[in-house]
Order: C-alpha cells, then sequence, then structure tokens
C-alpha cells in the first residue's frame, strides 16, 4: 500500500479535549477534497475522533501539553490517515470486540470507542518507531468505493 502515495495534509494539535473539533474540521475537509461523500467523510471523521479521544483521555491522561500529528495520504483507492503521538505503547488491534449482548444487559456506558473505529475504516495497522524519538504510528485506511 505505501507504493505511489500522494501526501495530502498534515495537522498538529496539543493533546486537549477542545481541538477534537479542529481534528474532526480537518478529516472531514481533506476527506471530503479526495472525493468521499458526507457519509463516507463523516465515518472517518468519526474514527480518528475516537483514536484521538482515547489519547487525549487514555493515554496522556489529559495532559495537555502534549501533542498528536495526523497525516493524511491517499493513493487511487484509499486515504491513509496516520495519528502519530509519544504516548505508553497501545496497539488498538488487540483490544478484543465487546459482547454487544453482556454490553447492554449490563447498561454499560463508554468503553466502545476501538469497537467503533474498528467498525468504520477498512483497516487498522499500528506500529512503534524509535529513531531517537519513540512514536505511536496508528493507521486508519478507508477505501474510496
Amino acid at each position: 500500500m505505501n507504493a505511489n502515495l500522494n501526501h495530502i495534509a498534515k495537522f498538529k494539535t496539543f493533546t486537549k479535549t477542545e481541538n477534537l473539533e479542529s481534528i474532526r474540521k480537518f478529516i472531514f475537509k481533506n476527506s471530503t477534497k479526495f472525493g468521499f461523500n458526507e457519509y463516507k467523510a463523516e465515518e472517518l471523521v468519526l474514527a480518528v475522533d475516537e483514536a484521538c479521544t482515547n489519547l487525549i483521555k487514555h493515554a496522556y491522561k489529559s495532559d495537555s501539553q502534549s501533542s498528536i500529528t495526523i497525516e493524511i495520504k491517499s493513493n487511487k483507492t484509499n486515504l491513509i490517515v496516520n495519528i502519530i503521538d509519544n504516548s505508553p505503547a497501545f496497539d488498538p488491534r488487540y483490544v478484543k470486540d465487546p459482547n454487544m449482548i453482556e454490553y447492554r444487559d449490563e447498561y454499560r456506558k463508554g468503553g466502545l470507542g476501538i469497537f467503533i473505529m474498528k467498525s468504520l475504516v477498512d483497516s487498522i495497522d499500528y506500529k512503534t518507531i524509535n529513531n531517537g524519538e519513540f512514536k505511536n504510528i496508528l493507521t486508519l485506511v478507508k477505501q474510496l468505493k
């Protein structure tokens, strides 16, 4: 998938919940520019919002001095969103999907963010790199179809 990628846009912001709106606008603007209809664009917006919300609230524990970088790239058929941060490593691909019947029966609140994120994109990848500075890279891919 890395062959023939075009860099579309990059956005860096502090890890504050009030910055989530700017992230959502950034994703929507660039995904509609890529060719997504509003519905598909909003699916990607929600997936990225869930990922960034989890980073802010859980990984950074609302530490507003850290930052998240979002890179958007594309090829002919996919929009690729990289969410880059330096929080403690956490791979959401290994989070087990919830049992929705148990979830409903126990009247749980919250805890569906990763499940929602996975269901709204076509693929998720995660890696860490350490070339002098530790980074997590969460990659969300959504097909144009």
